[in-house]
This record gives structure tokens, sequence and C-alpha cells, in this order.
């Protein structure tokens, strides 16, 4: 059989694999039980077992994602907006149970004449997930924003059950309201959160414990203020432009209090990727994020003496920076960051990317110290070589299902100077379980890569990889024939912060947090994945929400899609 032909065949039988299973299994998964309503459904059929364990495989024109990113199509020019953008994010738009794609768009300011006289600038693309195929729904939608493209997160902002968008550029920044999941509205000024000026990534999440998910965004330059005394080269040429924090106020409305919660009281850094994480896992939403050529910050939320009552500013919490005491002030060209628990030990583990030399930042928790987060730096003692790379997209995922979480790095030089010269591959490390990794081999052309973002596309339990490359056509990694077994758990309103536990049948405990904002400027799938290896069932899955309550389900089987509505 040709390889389309095989690939067809396999298709086909997962598809009518999942049909019979939501027949069979939608009243409810045997086997669970919990104070709050379940269902489960068995995944799609994920075809053969590899004999290298399992496969990246780039399918994206094959599956109809023909998008081609705007920058650079004929050659690059100095132009530093152009060279950082951009995002992806997964999302379901349309609540069908298929994972959409959300796709941020850039160009270069020297090709904007030449984009205009060919019918207009690039503009931001949604990818409509039909059972496993895209077609590209941006018109009908109204999901098409023009703008210096940067980065985007997915999350149900106004608590409707239907996920926005909220679009960074290096010019404007905007909110997509989605209306009834059909159509996207671009929020208006009195949401409080549209900006001009150069902001890149952005994370969701309840820092303030109210109910209402706020926003984090990142700022990067401020082009308007140059440095004429710069010792060093770009971004630092220019003045940095502030953090913000949006706090949710319901009705669509959000208002802006970065300075008074602590976000850069002091001076501006080059703010690129963002994560919203419970470090010190003390019940509420911490902040880490990725500054270029300056310290990166570990923002702990703190609780204000007597509540938002008794402070001053009405908050009730506030932002204490202590990256440094924390071991987590990496100086680097910090650009892409990842959290994950891939020790295994129940708490979040950091991964920054930096620039080429600087070696990417690993570091591993510590157990918590009075409430506050510690880590140790283990770059040196991975076994793998973390130097040789201009890291962007970075993401911890299970891919071979054998329950230790590896490590998936998108690379490409900056300045870009040359689109083929520039590229640098995709590297997978591999996590073997002993606290060291090894580098897997990729069979995929070097790329000009950016964000990244891991989902599982086709419904069969595994972790895929999208990619955006500079100036080239989008990627999209199917993972295939990983042998293990595995676990997929969907929360009802997809709460950023949620926490969800699975214990193995032998003891272990494999731990997953939903984060809504990671990787590079980008925004993953929205359920929770778990490799479980030889183990059939878990023998007992916790899901703790944001706001304290828990569910637990005994007995799950694997191989399972287990949706848990909130109690």
């Amino acid at each position: 059989m040709t390889a389309p032909g095989r690939r067809s065949a396999v298709r086909a039988a997962r598809l009518a694999g999942l049909a019979a299973a939501v027949l069979v299994l939608a009243a409810g998964a045997a086997g669970c039980s919990s104070s709050s309503a379940t269902s489960a459904t068995a995944l799609v059929d994920p075809g053969p077992p590899s004999e290298r364990g399992f496969e990246l495989v780039d399918v994206a024109a094959e599956v109809g994602l023909g998008f081609r990113h705007g920058a650079f199509r004929e050659e690059p020019s100095p132009d530093a907006p152009a060279m950082t953008g951009g995002g992806l994010c997964w999302l379901d738009y349309d609540g069908d149970g298929w994972l959409d794609l959300f796709v941020v768009d850039g160009y270069a300011e020297r090709d904007r004449d030449e984009w205009l006289a060919a019918g207009g600038l690039p503009t931001t693309r949604l990818f409509r997930n039909v059972e496993g195929r895209f077609e590209d729904v941006t018109e009908e939608t109204g999901a098409g924003v023009e703008l210096r493209g940067q980065g985007c997160v997915a999350a149900d902002l106004d608590g409707d059950g239907r996920t926005d968008l909220y679009v960074t550029g290096a010019d404007r920044s905007t909110l997509l309201w989605n209306e009834g999941g059909e159509r996207f509205a671009e929020a208006d000024e009195a949401s409080g959160v549209r900006l001009f000026g150069w902001h890149a990534g952005a994370a969701a999440g309840d820092v303030d414990g109210d109910g209402l998910l706020d926003l984090v965004v990142t700022g990067y330059v401020d082009l308007a203020n140059r440095v004429p005394e710069a010792s060093l080269g770009f971004p630092n040429t220019f003045l940095g432009r502030r953090d913000l924090l949006f706090l949710g106020e319901g009705e669509r409305r959000f208002r802006e209090a970065g300075a008074e919660a602590g976000l850069e009281v002091a001076a501006f850094g080059y703010g690129l990727g963002v994560i919203v994480e419970d470090f010190d896992r003390d019940g509420d939403l911490d902040v880490h994020v990725a500054n270029d050529t300056n310290p990166n910050r570990l923002y702990e939320n703190v609780p204000w003496p007597g509540g938002a009552e008794a402070d001053p500013a009405g908050l009730g919490f506030r932002f204490e920076e202590r990256a440094a005491a924390a071991g987590v002030a990496d100086p680097g060209s910090g650009m892409g960051v990842a959290a994950g628990d891939w020790d295994g030990d129940g708490r979040a583990d950091l991964f920054v990317s930096n620039a080429r030399g600087q070696g990417h930042a690993a570091y591993r928790s510590n157990p918590p110290s009075e409430s506050e987060a510690s880590f140790t730096d283990v770059r040196a003692d991975l076994g793998v070589d973390l130097a040789d790379s201009t890291g962007w997209g970075v993401t911890w995922a299970d891919l071979d299902l054998d329950t230790h979480l590896d490590l998936v790095l998108v690379n490409g030089a900056i300045p870009v100077t040359d689109l083929d010269e520039d590229a640098e591959p995709v590297r997978v490390f591999r996590n073997l379980g002993d606290g060291g990794f090894e580098e897997i081999a990729v069979p995929l052309r070097p790329l000009l890569g950016r964000g990244s973002a891991a989902a599982d596309y086709d419904n069969d339990g595994d972790l895929d990889i999208a990619i955006l490359e500079l100036g080239g056509p989008l990627v999209l990694l199917e993972n295939r024939g990983a042998a293990g077994n595995r676990l997929t758990v969907a929360l009802e309103g997809s709460p950023p912060g949620a926490e969800v536990t699975a214990v193995l049948p032998d003891g272990r405990t494999l731990r997953r947090t939903l984060q809504a904002g990671s990787s590079y400027l980008s925004s993953e799938d929205p359920r929770l994945h778990f490799g479980l290896g030889a183990a059939e069932t878990v023998r007992e899955l916790v899901v703790r929400r944001p706001d304290g309550s828990e569910t637990r389900l005994e007995d799950v089987a694997a191989n399972r899609l287990v949706t848990v509505e909130a109690p």
C-alpha cells in the first residue's frame, strides 16, 4: 500500500472507532464514581505502533493547513517585529470536540505596499477542524485581524462557555469575543484591553480569586523611545515596555492593575513568553516572565493582610518578584517558557528557551519553603546539549506515552539575514525517567521557527505539535506510533490553573495543570493528557479546580477521553 493509501485507511479506522465509541459510551464511563457528572468516550484508534517508539510526521498540507506566514516571503529585511512573531492557539471554538487552530500572521514594513497592491495586508487566520481535516473559516467567522502579529492566548474570558482569543501585536493588541461558536467580534474600547504599542506574550488565569479570568500581557519594546547611549544591540537600543495585568470585572470589562499589583514597579524588561502557574503550591496563581537580555522574573502571588477591604489598592493580593531568591533569574535572552512536572515529584519544573550559545535554562523545582517557590538549575545535568540552538517555542509533552514528560524545542536564528542559513532543526528530548534525557532525531527540514503549541488534533490520545515558521508554511507534526496507554481529561469550562492528578495502579502519581498561554506566544491543548505506559486503568483521578473544589474518580479505564463537569 502506498503511503497516501495507508494514511487514508488509518484515518477511516480512527473515525469509525470514534463513532462506535460515542454510541456505546456517551452515557457515562463504567468504573467512574464522582459527586459531579462525568462522561467518557474511547479515543480514536491511533493505528499500529512504530518500531522506533513514535514518529513525528509533518502532515500540514495533507490535512488542509495551507497557511504561509507573511513575513520575508522573498528575502529578509532589518525589521524586528517581523523577526519575532508569531504564535498560534489551539481552541474548540465551535464546541464540536475537535480542536481548531488560530494562527497569528505578520509582515515586514518594507513589504507593506506590495501586500496592499496584492489585495490587502496579512491577517490572523482560523482553521476549523472537521474530524481531523482543516478548512479556512476566517472570513465567515470574522476571525481575521489585521495587525503586525505577535502572539495569542485562548480562554473563556467572559465565562459564557465559549473560548475567546486575545491577540498581541507590535502595533496593537485586541480581544476577539466568541459569539455563540459561530463568529468572533472584536472588543470595543470599553473592554479595557485594546492596546497600542509592542506587546508579546499573553496568559490567562484567575489571579485574584474572584472567579473571573484575568490577563497578563508582556510588554516588549517601546519603539518611540530609543536609547542612543546603548552599548548592547537590539532590544537594548530602545526602552522596555511595561508588563500589564488586566483584572476581569465581569460584563466583558477589564481594568489594568499591573503597577498596583507589583508587576515591573522598577525598570521595564523586554518581556516575551509568559506563563501562569501555582509554582509555590499555595493555592493561588503565580506568574513567570521570560525577558529578552534581562533577568527573567517570577512573581509570587501573596495575600494582602486583611484581604481586599484592608488593601489600599483594593486588590487583596500583591505580586512579589522573587526570581533571584527562587533561583530562576536567568539573564539570557529569554523567549519561550514551559512549566511541567517532568521529574514526577508533583511540582512544576521550568524550561526557558534562550539564544544560541547562552544555554537554555532548565530548573527542577524544590519543595516549597514556607510557601515560597525554589528551583535548582539542572541544565548541565540533563545529559543533552542545551546551548546549540536559538530556541523559541517549547513544550513539555509525553510523546511516547511512557508516563514521563518529554521536551519539544523549536529553533531559528535571530537576527534573520538568510532564510535558509538561519533555519535550525526542531529538537526533541526524550525523558529517560532517571533524571536524564536523550535527543531524538526529527525527520524534518530545518525551520526558521517561532511559536509552537501541542494539541491532540486528531483525538487519538497523543500530542501533536503545530509550528509557525517565519516566511514559510505552517508545520503540523502528527505523533504516530506511540504504543503506551493514554488518558485525556477535559474539564467543563477549561479553567486555567485547574490541576488533575492520576494515581496509577502501582501508586505512582502523574500531575498536569491546565494552562492558558505558554510556549512562545502561544496557547496549547485545553485538555490534559496522560501517558500511562502499560497501565490499563487509573486507580484514582483527582480534579482540583482553582476555586478549591475537587472531583474524584475511581478505576478509570485507559484510552478514553473523560469529560468532568464542574461540581
